[in-house]
């Protein structure tokens, strides 16, 4: 399965219809609702935003909407992109701005399968995989230290902030996090550290 760490952002024209095309990472459906939310709050404007997603390292969760398209014309081939590129934790929009000439059921279904497929082809593509997530803060040597330390283990970093001290999400693979988990205990008995594993996704 793949999936990607960043939003992306494409647009197609077909008879004069505008089908604007975003992909987001979604480690869960509540964040892909919450995508989904600011994404049609941003688009209120548009025809119609139609949007399917799906969740979990197997694919386990999936939906779609028509969004007021005929029934099966949109949501569907959207997710049908999605699935025959073998993506997961991710949510797909097409926002389409109606130009005036219908499409038909045919038209409409290859319109938003093309769509999504071009978007994805844009898309940097990168392995999904099961992550443990921590929330860290530690005083800043620590932080230097700790922030090349973890590029042994494929880790990521995210949602860091400055002051006093360091705090930061950490991702990190599943099978590598006992390995991990003995160098933050080593800084937390130095009292220059405390985390707190907070949950599992994937990404």
């Amino acid at each position: 399965m793949w999936t990607i760490n960043q939003s992306v952002t494409t647009e197609l024209k077909i008879l004069r219809s505008r089908f604007i095309t975003c992909l987001y990472p979604s480690a869960g459906v509540e964040e892909a609702r919450k995508h989904l939310s600011d994404h049609t709050k941003q688009y209120a404007d548009a025809s119609h935003n139609c949007y399917a997603y799906i969740c979990g390292l197997k694919g386990e969760t999936s939906y779609y909407s028509d969004a007021g398209e005929p029934g099966g014309t949109a949501g569907k081939p959207i997710l049908n992109a999605l699935l025959r590129a073998e993506m997961t934790n991710v949510l797909a929009v097409v926002t389409r701005y109606y130009g005036g000439i219908k499409l038909g059921v045919k038209g409409l279904i290859e319109a938003y399968g093309k769509a999504v497929e071009t978007a994805i082809q844009t898309a940097e593509l990168v392995i999904a995989r099961q992550l443990v997530h921590y929330s860290v803060k530690c005083d800043y040597p620590c932080y230097e230290h700790l922030k090349h330390k973890i590029a042994e283990f494929n880790a990521i970093l995210g949602e860091i902030q400055f002051g006093q001290s360091v705090s930061f999400v950490l991702s990190i693979p599943d099978e590598s996090k006992l390995a991990l988990q003995e160098i933050l205990d080593g800084y937390r008995t130095q009292s220059r550290l405390d985390y707190l594993q907070t949950n599992k996704g994937v990404n």
